[in-house]
């Protein structure tokens, strides 16, 4: 997307002119050298070399800025979309969806279900969910080698009641890539490299606007010190063991598994509100 396409050019030239004089100042204030100067510009462009594309920035500033974007909506919060979103993923067929894994998928069966409703408490149907998230070892497909491309990833659609159901894996928390120019820079500063467990999922339905949110576990690692940054208040969800053999055996499944329950609140599009 365009800077264009997000702002008119009067915000462009606020926003832009403001940047600038911050930097300058900042130049002066810590005395930037030119070779100094020129680093930091190359590892920019390195980070884009090296295939980490947003990775550098999402990691320091992402989070704030969605933040922002946060303030004062009525609906559920949105979260960070990452850097490895893709379009396109297999459509799901329900009640029940099952996301796209290999026949050998290790981790542990995740029962995720919940319910979209609008900010009037009305439940919504048709609401498309594009669902993502890391393998048991902490891969993405399409980004990480030697993964079934659109491996854990699928899109479903919400029933008329607004509920929504899917069986995945849980899971687990993972590294960020380190080897490049991005773990170079937190290498300097002395940070870890460690995300907590979470599901990256998108929302979006005619008349309404579209939702981006991340989910994280209760309990979980890295929740207060997540090198993203991006664990908010709103987005930590209680996981729970089931292990009744009725409840096992509705799922399709032969041992326990872990259900996690999440309600979103979408907010009617600009042109559609009261």
């Amino acid at each position: 997307m365009a800077v264009t396409d997000v702002a008119d050019q009067g915000r462009i030239r606020t926003v832009v002119e403001e940047l600038e004089q911050v930097l300058l100042e900042f130049i002066r204030k810590h005395q930037i050298t030119h070779s100094e100067y020129r680093a930091a510009t190359d590892l920019i462009i390195d980070s884009i070399k090296a295939g980490e594309e947003s990775l550098l920035f999402d990691v320091f500033f992402e989070a704030e800025a969605t933040d922002v974007g946060n303030l004062g909506r009525e609906c559920s919060p949105e979260a960070i979309e990452g850097p490895f979103y893709l379009p396109g993923a297999p459509v799901l067929t329900g009640p029940l969806n099952v996301m796209p894994q290999r026949p050998d998928e290790k981790g542990e069966p995740l029962l995720f279900h919940g319910r979209v409703t609008g900010t009037d408490g009305k439940p919504l149907g048709g609401v498309e969910l594009d669902l993502w998230h890391a393998d048991a070892d902490g891969l993405y497909s399409n980004i990480h080698p030697n993964i079934p491309d659109y491996n854990l990833r699928g899109r479903f659609t919400s029933e008329p009641d607004g509920t929504f159901r899917v069986l995945t894996i849980l899971p687990p928390p993972y590294e960020i890539p380190k080897d490049g120019p991005t773990g170079t820079v937190l290498r300097a500063l002395g940070r870890h490299f460690f995300r907590p467990a979470h599901l990256h999922i998108k929302l979006r339905r005619r008349d309404y606007e579209e939702m981006t949110s991340q989910l994280y576990f209760q309990g979980g690692e890295y929740l207060d010190n997540d090198v993203a940054g991006a664990v908010r208040d709103g987005l930590v969800i209680a996981l729970h063991t089931v292990d009744d053999t009725t409840l096992i055996a509705e799922q399709g499944l032969n041992r326990p598994y872990t259900d996690a329950r999440y309600d979103f609140v979408l907010a009617p599009a600009p042109a559609h509100q009261a």
